[in-house]
């Protein structure tokens, strides 16, 4: 360590949207990580003007010890060391500011707690690396690229860290080098393990630098036989100099190429590239509050906007007379439309678009749509796709959002024409400061 780092004494005063603290000293104000209010720590100023934690000096009565041994160099869980009704608490106030600086000036209504707190996770992706001269692999520190070594991530499940870590094992036995992003050499770049809840899927996708994997056949020979559960191993090929983890090309080294899993009693199937929510446990909690805010009637006609493979439109459509689904990714409406008729769903229709080209155009035609969903992006919707859908004129619209800072953006464009009925928060993400949010809105007139 190096001893001649500044270090400060700090009192926390409050804590930002993201989980850290506000601390203050001689005047001065720190953003810190793992603090609560009122509480007084020993900061180390670090490399552009950057703070680390280096202990809690006096405690708060409301800090729990974090169930994980990487959790203050990791930085994917912000809040464990909060008690979990500060979590709670802390991610309805950051909901209800946001609106607030909107001048949206809403409470939310309820909260859908979570019941599992670990292993709640249905995918893993972990980098690797050399380092020391050693293969290691595990989760990228917060704001960078180094790599915090996996120990166990009590968020992912058992089965996942048992694979990520004997990949690990099997590449340092077979010489199998980890990629190396500054001279843009070396084989295995990350690991991916997607998991299904109810049918036992495990997909695991190796993403390579190029086509070449040496020792392929015996590496997929020996991981077959330590985990026999495993039902799909998928190469993926990411050539690009890119931060994004998985390339545009994948090949099928086991298995099938996708996994199952049921939603609301409903079959999907699983790509590489499919999005689908992380949290399965809590997901079904949040579907279940998207269909009551709908309170859709037999004769409804309503969109599905950023469907992704359709999920929650199929969980909809035995409810109305028409589902119509428009999502941008290709391979997200291939599987949907497979889903579709996997499950023999008849009344939904899947168009493979930008969800702002697609609703201008019915809302230039006067389509008649009872109810719009929304889900788009953490980024948000988009100004045109709003005033669109004020054009189409919905009785009700139903968003779904991860961010709460663009939810409240897009709802002050609604407002003109429609009124904040219901809100409510959904804890998919427990320990971070992520927060899902289901807002209903009713048309004025």
């Amino acid at each position: 360590m190096d001893t001649n780092k500044k270090r400060l004494e700090v009192k926390c005063l409050s804590i930002n949207p993201k989980g850290m603290g506000i601390c203050e000293a001689n005047k001065k104000i720190y953003e810190v990580n793992n603090i609560l209010p009122k509480e007084t720590g020993l900061i180390e100023i670090l490399d552009n003007q950057r703070v680390r934690l280096v202990k809690v000096l006096k405690p708060s009565s409301r800090r729990v010890e974090p169930v994980c041994d990487m959790y203050d160099k990791c930085g994917g869980c912000q809040i464990l060391h909060m008690n979990y009704n500060d979590q709670i608490e802390f991610k309805k106030n950051k909901v209800e500011d946001c609106l607030k600086q909107e001048k949206l000036n809403y409470k939310v209504d309820e909260v859908i707690e979570a019941d599992k707190f670990t292993g709640y996770r249905n995918k893993m992706q972990v980098a690797f690396k050399y380092k020391d001269g050693k293969v290691i692999c595990g989760f990228y520190e917060e704001e960078s690229h180094r790599i915090i070594p996996l120990s166990n991530c009590p968020i992912q499940s058992d089965k996942q860290n048992e694979i990520v870590k004997y990949i690990q094992l099997l590449m340092t036995q077979m010489k199998i080098t980890p990629y190396n992003e500054d001279k843009r050499t070396g084989v295995v770049r990350f690991v991916l393990v997607r998991e299904a809840r109810y049918t036992k899927d495990v997909m695991v996708i190796i993403v390579t630098n190029s086509d070449i994997f040496p020792g392929r056949n015996d590496f997929v020979k020996r991981l077959k036989t330590k985990f026999s559960y495993i039902t799909s191993i998928i190469q993926n090929i990411n050539s690009r100099k890119t931060s994004i983890i998985l390339g545009e090309e994948s090949r099928v080294l086991f298995g099938n190429e996708y996994i199952e899993d049921y939603l609301c009693g409903i079959k999907f199937k699983i790509s590489v590239n499919t999005f689908f929510q992380i949290n399965p446990y809590q997901t079904e909690k949040l579907y279940e509050k998207v269909k009551e805010y709908a309170n859709l009637s037999e004769n409804d006609v309503i969109i599905d906007a950023y469907c992704g493979i359709g999920t929650i439109g199929m969980t909809l459509a035995h409810s109305v007379n028409r589902v119509i689904a428009v999502e941008s990714v290709k391979q997200s409406v291939v599987n949907a439309i497979k889903n579709a008729k996997e499950n023999n769903i008849r009344n939904i229709r899947f168009y493979n678009e930008d969800a702002t080209d697609f609703i201008k155009r019915l809302a230039s035609d006067n389509e008649h749509i009872d109810v719009v969903i929304m889900d788009p992006p953490r980024s948000g919707s988009t100004v045109e796709f709003l005033n669109s859908v004020k054009k189409l004129k919905p009785h009700k619209v139903v968003y779904v959002s991860c961010d709460p800072s663009t939810l409240a953006r897009d709802l002050k464009t609604l407002v003109s024409e429609y009124i904040i009925t219901k809100k409510a928060i959904v804890d998919m993400f427990v320990g971070t400061y992520h927060v899902e949010s289901v807002v209903r809105l009713d048309r004025k007139n």
